[in-house]
This record gives C-alpha cells, structure tokens and sequence, in this order.
C-alpha cells in the first residue's frame, strides 16, 4: 500500500487535473520536501500543457507530436514519484526548480507556512523577512 506523501507526489502528476493537485499538495503537505518537489515539477508540466494548446493554434501536427511528449513526462513524474525518489524531470526538472518552494502556500493560504522542527517537535514560523522597510 502507498503512503501519505507518495499519493500525494504521484497526484501531482495526473494530466488536466495536476495544477489543483499541486496547490492542495502545496498547503497540505508544506512540510513535506519530497511532495514539494514534486508539486514544482507537476506545476511545470501544467504550463507546458498550456504551452502545447497554444501551439495547436499554429500546428496541429506541431501539437501532437508535443502531446506524446507531455503524457511521456507525467508518466515519467508518476514513476519517479511511486519509486519515492527525488530525481529531476528531463527537460523541465530545471525550470521546475525554480519555483520558490512555498509560494503556492503564502498565494493560497495568506501567510507563511508553520513547520514543526524536526529535532525539538516545536512549530516555528518560515518568515525570513524580519527586517521592514521604512
């Protein structure tokens, strides 16, 4: 039986439905690395689905081709997400990692992410920016 987290990376990755997947894996698992990950990548491969409907206006051929390459990837995600490894993507795995990683949390939720310290069980607040600007 799968874990928690797997379900939930592998759920990043399922074709149409991966951006709502990926804001839901963003604030519920906000502590999670390996879901975080693969939430980025998942958000990623929603963009280049976007990007592949564009390009049907232009080339339906084009298109095609493109859509046999973006379900290659997700299959690809699903697996390296089921095989619970943290391995980049090809091709889009950089441009994944650019994503700040609880962007999606403060966008949906209004504030920042409280995570529980994994040596002192404490929950502490990830505000970086303590500093104001006058």
């Amino acid at each position: 039986m799968l874990d928690s987290e797997r379900k939930w990376a592998i759920s990043c990755y399922i074709p149409i439905f991966n951006v709502v997947m990926c804001a839901l894996t963003s604030v519920r698992k906000v502590g999670s690395k390996f879901c975080l990950f693969h939430a980025r990548q998942g958000l990623a491969l929603f963009a280049l689905w976007i990007f592949t409907i564009l390009v049907a206006l232009i080339s339906q051929t084009l298109s095609l081709m493109l859509w046999g390459v973006v379900l290659l990837l997700h299959a690809t995600g699903m697996f390296i997400a089921y095989s619970k490894k943290v391995t980049e993507i090809p091709l889009l795995g950089q441009l994944a990692m650019k994503i700040p990683e609880h962007y999606l949390f403060e966008l949906l939720a209004g504030k920042k992410p409280e995570v529980k310290d994994e040596e002192t069980q404490e929950v502490k607040s990830e505000d970086t920016n303590t500093t104001q600007n006058k």
